[in-house]
C-alpha cells in the first residue's frame, strides 16, 4: 500500500486546530462578525480534513488494490485541502499581526500626543505662575509702601499732639491701610495655593 502516514496528518491537524483556536479567541476579543465567519468557514474546512483522514485510514485498514486508486484521489485530496488550510490560516494570522502592529503604532502615537499635551500645559503653568508671581510683588511692593504712609502719617499726628486734623490724618491712613492689606493677603494667599 501506499505510504500513508495517519499520525502525521492527525498531528498537522491538531497544529491548525490550535492556531484557528487562536484566532477564534482573538476574532471574538474583538467582536469582528466578519473574522468569526472566516474562522467558522475554516473550522468547516478542517472538519473536511478530518473526514478525509478517517475515510484514507478506513482504506489503508482495508488494504485492498481495488481502493488503491480511490484511496490515491482521497489522499490528494487530503493533502490539498491541508496546504489550503494552512496557508488561509497563515493569512488570517498575518492579518491580525498586522492588525496588532497597526494598534500598537497607533496607542504610541496618542502617547505622544498626550506628552505633548502635558507639556504644553506645565508650559501654561508656568507662565501663569511668573505672571502671578509678579501681581504679588507689584502687591506686596504696593502695600509695604501703604504701611510706610500710613506709619508716616501715625508718626505726624503722634507729634502733632493728637488735635482734630491728626485725628483726621490718622483714620485716613488706616482706611488707606486696610483695603491694601486685604488685597495682598489675597494675592499671596493664591499665589501659595497654586505653588
Amino acid at each position: 500500500m501506499t505510504g500513508f502516514n495517519a499520525e502525521m496528518y492527525e498531528a498537522q491537524v491538531r497544529e491548525a486546530d490550535s492556531r484557528l483556536k487562536a484566532l477564534k479567541a482573538q476574532a471574538e476579543a474583538k467582536q469582528a462578525k466578519a473574522d468569526m465567519d472566516e474562522i467558522s468557514g475554516l473550522t468547516a474546512a478542517e472538519e473536511q480534513l478530518k473526514s478525509d483522514i478517517a475515510e484514507m485510514k478506513r482504506f489503508a485498514a482495508a488494504d485492498l488494490a481495488a481502493t488503491r486508486r480511490d484511496f490515491e484521489q482521497v489522499k490528494t485530496n487530503a493533502d490539498r485541502r491541508l496546504k489550503d488550510l494552512q496557508a488561509k490560516i497563515k493569512r488570517a494570522s498575518d492579518r491580525y499581526s498586522a492588525w496588532d502592529d497597526a494598534r500598537e503604532r497607533r496607542f504610541n502615537a496618542r502617547l505622544d500626543e498626550a506628552d505633548a499635551k502635558v507639556k504644553a500645559w506645565e508650559a501654561t503653568v508656568d507662565q501663569q505662575r511668573v505672571h502671578d508671581q509678579r501681581e504679588s510683588s507689584i502687591a506686596l511692593a504696593t502695600l509695604q509702601e501703604k504701611v510706610a504712609l500710613a506709619r508716616a502719617r501715625a508718626a505726624a499726628a503722634r507729634r502733632e499732639n493728637y488735635d482734630a486734623k491728626s485725628q483726621e490724618a490718622l483714620n485716613d491712613a488706616s482706611a488707606l491701610l486696610r483695603p491694601g492689606v486685604r488685597r495682598g493677603s489675597e494675592t499671596v494667599q493664591s499665589v501659595v495655593e497654586m505653588g
